[in-house]
C-alpha cells in the first residue's frame, strides 16, 4: 500500500523530529480555504468534538452509548475540485495532527488478502503518529459491499470493507473520507459516520476570494478580482487553480505582458471545452458499459431460460 505521511507541526528542540526527517507538516491552513458558511460551522464543531472529546465523553457521560474507540469518522462529499481534500489537511493543521493519506485504488492493487492487512497497518500507524487518516476519492471505499461474489477479487474487497468497519469502530484516530457523490453509501459505513459534511461549488463572493489567492497583486494584470469572479461563474477552486497556471505560463513565455479580461476568458473558454469534451466521453464510456452490462443479463436469462 501507497500512502504519504505528512507529519505534525514541528516543536522547537524535539527528538521526534529529526532535521534529516523526509515527512513535512500539512500544506493547507483552514484560512487559506474559501469555504461558504455552512460549510465552516460544520467543521468548526468537528474540531470542536476532536478537541472536547474527553469533556463529552467523561464529564457528560457520553461513553455510556459512545462505546466505540472514541475516534471521529467524517465524510467531505461535492463536486471535484470543492476543496475537500486540502480542508482535510486543514483540520489536521488546525489540530497540530499529521495527515496519512491514502489511495484505496493502490491498496486493492496488492495481492489477494493484502488489503484487509494493509487496513490494520495503516490504522496502527495513525495512532503511532497521531495522524489523521484520510482516505481520497473514496466512493468505491465506503459503497456497499458485493451481494453476489463470483471471485476471489470480490471477496477481498469485502473482506476489506469488513475490516474496515471494524476499525472504525476501534479507532481513536481521526478519519476522513472525501467522495464525490453521496449515495450508493454502505449503510454500516454511514451510520459510523457523524459529520456528512458538504462542498458546494464557490458562488460569487468565494470566486473572488479564490482569484485573490492564486492570482496575487505582483501578477501584472488589469482586470479586476470582482470582474474574474463574475466571468468565471461555475468554476470549483481546483478549476481556477489550473487556469491560474496556464495564465502564469502565458506571461513566463511572452505570450502576454499583462491579463486582460481578453486572455483570461480566451483560457477560461478552452479550459471548459476540454472539460465538457472529457464529461461527454466518460458519459459515453458509461453508456457502453452499461449497455454491454445488460446485454450481458439478457443472454444470461435465455440460457437460464
Amino acid at each position: 500500500m501507497k500512502y504519504e505521511i505528512l507529519p505534525e507541526k514541528e516543536k522547537t528542540g524535539s527528538k521526534n523530529n529529526p532535521e534529516n526527517s523526509h515527512v513535512q507538516k500539512p500544506s493547507w491552513t483552514l484560512n487559506e480555504i474559501a469555504l461558504p458558511t455552512t460549510t465552516i460551522e460544520q467543521i468548526k464543531e468537528m474540531i470542536a468534538f476532536i478537541r472536547g472529546k474527553d469533556k463529552l465523553l467523561h464529564q457528560w457521560q457520553f461513553q455510556r452509548f459512545l462505546k466505540s474507540g472514541g475516534g471521529l469518522v467524517t465524510n467531505f462529499f461535492g463536486n471535484p475540485g470543492t476543496g475537500k481534500s486540502i480542508t482535510a489537511e486543514g483540520v489536521a493543521n488546525e489540530l497540530d495532527m499529521s495527515v496519512i493519506k491514502v489511495n484505496y485504488g493502490e491498496m486493492q492493487s496488492e495481492l489477494m488478502g493484502g488489503t484487509a492487512k494493509s487496513m490494520n497497518s495503516l490504522f496502527q500507524e495513525a495512532e503511532a503518529s497521531n495522524s489523521v487518516i484520510i482516505f481520497d476519492e473514496a466512493d468505491s471505499l465506503i459503497s456497499q459491499r458485493i451481494s453476489r461474489v463470483s471471485q476471489a477479487a470480490d471477496h477481498d474487497i469485502n473482506t476489506a470493507k469488513s475490516t474496515l468497519l471494524t476499525l472504525l469502530d476501534q479507532t481513536r484516530s481521526v478519519v476522513i473520507f472525501t467522495s464525490n457523490f453521496f449515495g450508493n453509501y454502505d449503510p454500516a459505513v454511514l451510520r459510523r459516520i457523524l459529520f456528512n459534511i458538504e462542498f458546494l461549488p464557490p458562488n460569487d463572493q468565494m470566486r473572488q476570494k479564490l482569484w485573490e489567492f492564486h492570482l496575487s497583486p505582483n501578477v501584472p494584470k488589469n482586470i479586476s478580482y470582482e470582474r474574474l469572479a463574475e466571468i468565471s461563474d461555475g468554476l470549483c477552486g481546483g478549476d481556477i487553480r489550473n487556469i491560474t497556471i496556464k495564465l502564469g505560463l502565458k506571461l513566463l513565455v511572452g505570450k502576454a505582458i499583462t491579463l486582460d479580461e481578453t486572455i483570461v476568458q480566451s483560457e477560461i473558454n478552452q479550459y471548459l471545452a476540454t472539460k465538457n469534451r472529457y464529461q461527454e466521453l466518460r458519459q459515453s464510456l458509461n453508456n457502453i458499459s452499461e449497455f454491454s452490462f445488460q446485454d450481458v443479463q439478457s443472454h444470461q436469462s435465455t440460457i437460464e431460460e
